[in-house]
């Protein structure tokens, strides 16, 4: 008489996360959800109670022939140094104490901070209005990556939903990207208009509303959404089936 013998069983791979800390990053995930848009929302709040007060702006420099140096605090026109541009180099240049002319420090005039006074509240909310919008994108993404912890704590990683969750993250990135770049070119050219300065023969100007540094959350979107599309494919499968997924 044969004897069915059960075979062990077999041992998978391990994972690379155990449930429980796929759990542990969910509930660090709903953390976020909820601290960060709200520190972002009442950062931009609280500028918009200091209208009336000082405002600091990123401007770009066109032009330091007609910017002045002051040798001393409050200083007049007359205790003032002009600067000239160097045929020499694109920034200022500046000597060194007790050295040849052939040591130099070149300073760049690329982007710098303009402070004013008198702000307006809506110069404030620009000012601050990138850091609100980026901890709301911040704190919806959170809380669309947490749903995809649970699933994947779950073992349903493929879960119907999952794929559009990740190309709402991947938009959600480049909202966020954007508003760091628009805000502070709004809120430098108002604060410049206010000032008498927006005209095309002010030396400084407002920073360009989009730059090339948006190539890297452009990438890192692209990313995630290859990986929206890998979920999505690996949800067909099941799905056709009938098994869950």
């Amino acid at each position: 008489m044969d004897i069915d013998q059960a075979s062990p069983p077999v041992r998978g791979r391990r994972g690379f996360a155990s449930p429980a800390l796929v759990r542990l990053l969910a509930g660090l995930a709903l953390v976020f959800t909820v601290t960060v848009p709200i520190g972002g929302i009442a950062f931009a709040v609280n500028g918009a109670t200091q209208a009336h007060g000082y405002i600091t702006v990123p401007v770009q420099v066109r032009s330091i022939d007609s910017l002045r140096i002051p040798l001393t605090e409050g200083a007049g026109a007359d205790a003032e140094h002009p600067l000239r541009q160097s045929a020499e180099i694109s920034g200022i240049l500046l000597r060194l104490p007790g050295s040849s002319g052939s040591n130099r420090l070149e300073a760049d005039t690329g982007t710098v901070m303009l402070t004013a006074w008198d702000s307006t509240v809506v110069e404030q909310l620009a000012g601050r209005g990138d850091v609100a919008l980026v901890g709301v994108c911040a704190g919806l993404g959170a809380l669309l990556l947490r749903t995809l912890l649970l699933s994947i704590a779950a073992r349903r990683p493929f879960r119907s939903g999952n794929a559009a969750r990740l190309g709402a993250i991947a938009g959600l990135i480049m909202v966020a990207a954007v508003s760091t770049e628009v805000f502070p070119h709004v809120a430098g050219d108002l604060v410049l208009t206010r000032l008498g300065l927006g005209g095309p023969d002010s030396p400084v100007s407002a920073p360009p509303a989009l730059s090339p540094g948006l190539v890297v959350p452009l990438l890192i979107s692209l990313v995630v959404l290859a990986f929206a599309e890998g979920f999505r494919q690996g949800a067909e499968p099941a799905r056709d089936t009938g098994e869950p997924v």
